[in-house]
């Protein structure tokens, strides 16, 4: 049992660096250059007759791929933009979730544009709709246009946000597949989105969706209401509806923030992880586990670049050359324009003593670095020299 244990620890961590140099290689890392989430944006919007900040925070790599990505949009965008970026970066390079695009919406005036109803003493409020048409007819399709873009959107909001995230799903499923919501403020209007989601529910034969929400174990004034709506959901809501409510104990309305996100996320990719045992099974193991997330997911999801590699090297570790080269080989199939997966292959055939097909394959990396001007250059060509050398001897 020992040795069991420290040769599967000895592969979790040559996973774990083959995955790292992966990343390192599709991010430009040099010294002395800024660090940098993301970008501002202004969009100028009819619906809301205003002008709109939006914050775009790119995954790595993004400009070395033609890659697509699904898009996770997160509301309070100017508390909320740089945790929520970062933690979708730090999931996605642990390989529980796939990288995506993250979209910030800052706010201009909260309560006009997350409440569903006009109540007499918020000024402005009930514009969720007008909001709705915002996102609907100008920001999503901005950044489909601008971004390579899944049609796959995750909506995280927090209190009145959060409550919108409810809203929207009932009023407007298609805009998202999935919601995480951070203790939505289901008290507003004396508890309208109750009796407003008991509604929908009972004309609702199919909400193909994820969601998962939460609520503090501190927050007394919305307990009762967010117990009503959980009680609503297990008795009326669809069998297709994939939700899921935790309350985060010791926790208040604030403090549950990082931590909703961070488990709505893996609730949401709960099964997106490539089991060991897939890729085990070789190309045919990992393009199976792909095929069923399509499947899940309602979009072909094209197996990751870093998987394959990281799957390749776990057969290179093993000595199973032939395995290793089909993986690698897979790679450049589906990601040709990446200089990276012929340096793979390039190493798979060094490995298993065929210099001359290393040679070509780190030839080719070193040509496609070169003209994506690609921060590791030098380390490809140092490999192509290197291979030229060997076979010229």
């Amino acid at each position: 049992m020992k040795r069991l244990l420290s040769a599967l620890l000895l592969i979790s961590s040559f996973l774990l660096s083959s995955y790292n140099h992966t990343m390192a290689q599709m991010a430009n890392i040099q010294q002395g250059q800024d660090i940098v989430i993301g970008k501002t944006i202004t969009l100028s919007s009819k619906a809301l007759n205003e002008d709109r900040n939006i914050m775009i925070s790119l995954p790595a790599g993004y400009q070395l791929t033609t890659d697509k990505y699904p898009v996770f949009y997160i509301l309070d965008a100017e508390t909320h933009f740089n945790y929520a970026a970062t933690t979708v970066h730090f999931l996605s390079q642990t390989g529980l979730i796939p990288q995506m695009i993250v979209v910030g919406i800052p706010n201009v005036n909260r309560n006009r544009d997350y409440t569903p109803t006009k109540v007499e003493n918020i000024n402005l409020s009930g514009g969720a709709d007008n909001f709705l048409k915002f996102l609907s007819d100008e920001l999503q399709p901005y950044i489909d246009k601008n971004y390579r873009t899944y049609p796959y959107r995750i909506l995280a909001g927090h209190s009145l946000c959060g409550m919108f995230s409810f809203y929207t799903m009932f009023n407007r499923p298609e805009l998202f597949n999935s919601f995480i919501g951070i203790s939505p403020w289901v008290i507003y209007d004396n508890g309208f989105m109750i009796s407003h989601a008991n509604s929908k529910l009972a004309d609702t034969k199919s909400i193909k969706k994820s969601f998962y929400f939460t609520t503090g174990s501190l927050e007394n004034d919305l307990i009762p209401k967010m117990n009503e709506f959980v009680d609503l959901l297990k008795n009326k809501a669809p069998k297709d509806l994939d939700w899921k409510f935790k309350l985060m104990e010791g926790d208040d309305h604030s403090s549950l923030l990082l931590s909703t996100i961070f488990d709505g996320l893996k609730y949401i990719y709960r099964d997106w992880t490539l089991p060991t045992e897939s890729a085990d099974k070789g190309v045919d193991g990992v393009v199976k586990h792909y095929s069923d997330l399509s499947s899940k997911y309602g979009y072909e999801v094209v197996v990751p670049e870093f998987t394959l590699n990281n799957a390749g090297y776990l057969m290179l570790f093993r000595q199973r050359y032939q395995d290793a080269i089909a993986m690698f080989q897979k790679n450049i199939e589906l990601h040709p324009g990446s200089a990276n997966v012929y340096d793979s292959m390039g190493e798979a055939y060094e490995r298993s003593g065929q210099m001359a097909l290393a040679k070509e394959n780190y030839e080719k990396a070193y040509n496609t670095a070169k003209k994506a001007n690609h921060p590791l250059l030098n380390t490809f060509k140092a490999n192509f020299e290197r291979a030229s050398k060997a076979v010229a001897n």
